[in-house]
């Protein structure tokens, strides 16, 4: 058995894991709430350009503060992302903390892997032209 799985399975590292992730989570979403997104994307920072990902933080505080459309217009990918990211979280932690698949998880194939990906990539391409209705897709501040 290597260290990380050893780590993995003594019960003081169950523990823990199993306490600081809430609180972190329940600090982070404070935090949003609070003070808002203060991470500028370094991508667009140098390039000028948007990433897939541009508008997340912001979308995040909007969700935080119960404003769905203001969450949609910062990053469309960010809605239909949340319960499926959320999901495999969640399910990954209570394996990491019970050692037991509580919850179910469904197989994905390759194909839904590039198709995923070809979808970020055309987004990302599309949220950077200059012409309505693609202005539409760039994050709002």
């Amino acid at each position: 058995m290597n260290p990380l799985q050893r780590l993995q399975n003594s019960l003081l590292f169950r523990i823990l894991f199993g306490i600081a992730v809430p609180c972190i989570l329940a600090g982070g979403f404070f935090f949003l709430y609070r003070y808002g997104s203060p991470f500028p994307c370094f991508f667009h920072s140098l390039t000028g350009f948007y990433c897939p990902g541009c508008g997340t933080g912001r979308a995040l505080s909007a969700l935080i503060h119960g404003d769905v459309f203001r969450a949609f217009r910062n990053n469309v990918l960010l809605l239909p992302a949340i319960p499926i990211v959320g999901w495999y979280f969640f399910q990954q932690y209570l394996y990491l903390v019970f050692h037991k698949d509580y919850i179910w998880m469904p197989k994905v194939s390759l194909r839904t892997y590039y198709l995923i990906m070809l979808i970020i990539l055309g987004y990302w391409v599309l949220r950077n032209l200059p012409w309505f209705p693609f202005t539409l897709l760039a994050p709002i501040s």
